[in-house]
């Protein structure tokens, strides 16, 4: 819940970096789906593991197509080059 919060209130207004590159568009496109797609920089790359691991299992309770294995590991990707430095 802590993490929810944290990622509700962090880095919302900035434009996604790499906007254009397929994995910021597959990043929006399915993450942004429910709620907004939260800039990767408001979060360190451990903690991006942590709430994608949260947002998969909460997709499952929603009854919101899995992401699949590439898409996971893309978005994954993105968010962890993308993320607040340690």
């Amino acid at each position: 819940m802590a993490l929810a919060l944290i990622v509700s209130g962090a880095g919302c207004n900035r434009p996604l970096p790499e906007q254009n590159s397929a994995a910021a568009r597959l990043y929006a496109n399915r993450c942004g789906q429910c709620h907004r797609a939260y800039n990767p920089g408001s979060l360190s790359a451990a903690m991006w593991q942590v709430q994608v691991e949260m947002m998969e299992a909460k997709m499952r309770q929603d009854h919101v197509p899995a992401l699949t294995y590439q898409e996971r590991d893309e978005i994954l990707r993105y968010l962890t080059r993308n993320a607040a430095r340690d």
